[in-house]
């Protein structure tokens, strides 16, 4: 279904690409970030973040990364327009957060270092012209070891819904532990609350329930799908499911639809669930090349994003999951990559009805942005529902 998507633009990321993030505060909802990571070794082959042959991730000497960040422009053509890059340890996730932290957007960073570190962006809202790209900058604020000679997976921030000024971060690392960490009101600080073994071995995915943010959900290379109440010292989960055949990767709580989740595993399923009933999943699709990361989107409780590594990104509609007809729940497809489909995202800015050029977007249609791994390349594209 490729013919329902259209590609805009394809930039070098020079370093292997592996996740993206659209700005989630309003007024700002025209940068995006992108993650990358690299082996340092002369003449070594990028590594990617998945299991290799044994079962376990690599660990080469120095993994480098770099973070890219980008303007949305509308004018004439639509296009990703760079204003900042800075090098730093390999980047296996990034996640904004929700809301403000001390009256700007704030960005946290997993990286092959063990940290996790926060960073504001600083700039006034809505910018629109070149000056954005000198009046913009993300400088980091604060940052925790969260493991000694291990990797960052994942993070989470715990305000989906609920807004605050001392919001929650949840971690996952490649030695199976989840840790709970809170951030100061002035975002200069990072507070471990608790850190336990969730996993056998590799937890690759956390993610909070952001309608119940004392809950978290957990998925490793164990291929178990386990949830945790925080309130408590974390000794045992609330469930432990084994839905999926493979390793669990990708976890995402709707904002938009109480009790509903979605999981994404190495098996190639997208699976749906009801929180209140954690037995058995609602809905399940194969879609196909492992399923990496999954996007609810901002506005539409029904439609799901997929990054699934060896196939390409999808859109999905939930709604078919339920009412019995899986085979019709992916409604479009993005295939212009040429490497490992790893991020994706929607992007949150309205296309207006301005004048563009024929290369431009289409106004009212949905942009996204995805990245491919191998091939260093990052894609603005658009939804043609």
């Amino acid at each position: 279904m490729s013919c329902s998507t259209r590609q805009l633009q394809v930039l070098d990321t020079e370093y292997s690409a592996d996740c993206v993030e659209w700005c989630l505060v309003p007024g700002y909802q025209d940068v995006m970030v992108c993650g990358t990571y690299q082996l340092a070794q002369q003449g070594a082959q990028a590594s990617s973040p998945e299991p290799n042959d044994s079962g376990t991730t690599a660990a080469p000497q120095t993994r480098l990364g770099r973070l890219l960040c980008y303007h949305l422009l509308t004018e004439g053509a639509v296009c990703l327009d760079e204003f900042q890059r800075t090098d730093l340890a390999a980047i296996l996730d990034i996640k904004w957060c929700h809301t403000t932290l001390n009256e700007c957007p704030a960005l946290g960073i997993a990286d092959a270092k063990g940290t996790l570190s926060v960073w504001t962006l600083q700039g006034g809202p809505d910018s629109k012209n070149d000056d954005a790209s000198r009046t913009r900058s993300l400088t980091q604020q604060c940052e925790a070891q969260i493991v000694e000679e291990g990797l960052v997976l994942s993070l989470d921030w715990s305000t989906g819904r609920q807004q605050s000024s001392e919001p929650a971060v949840i971690t996952s690392n490649s030695k199976g532990q989840l840790t709970l960490c809170q951030l100061s009101p002035t975002a200069t600080g990072i507070q471990t609350v608790s850190q336990w073994t969730a996993h056998d071995f590799e937890a690759w995915i956390c993610a909070f329930n952001y309608w119940e943010p004392t809950t978290v959900y957990s998925g490793g290379d164990d291929c178990r799908l386990k949830g945790w109440d925080t309130r408590t010292p974390c000794t045992h989960p609330t469930f432990v499911s084994k839905a999926h055949d493979m390793g669990v990767v990708s976890i995402h709580s709707n904002c938009h639809q109480e009790h509903r989740l979605a999981t994404g595993s190495y098996d190639e399923h997208v699976l749906l669930w009801d929180s209140r009933n954690m037995r058995r999943p609602v809905g399940d699709v194969h879609v196909g090349g492992g399923v990496w990361r999954l996007k609810w989107h901002h506005a539409n409780k029904d439609l799901l994003l997929a990054a699934c590594m060896h196939n390409g990104f999808h859109i999905l509609d939930v709604s078919k999951l339920t009412d019995g007809s899986p085979s019709e729940s992916v409604v479009a497809s993005y295939m212009e990559h040429q490497s490992l489909a790893y991020g994706v995202d929607w992007c949150r800015q309205t296309i207006s009805s301005v004048e563009m050029s024929t290369t431009g977007a289409t106004p009212g249609k949905p942009l996204l942005a995805s990245c491919s791994f191998y091939d260093h390349s990052l894609q603005l594209w658009e939804w043609l529902p």
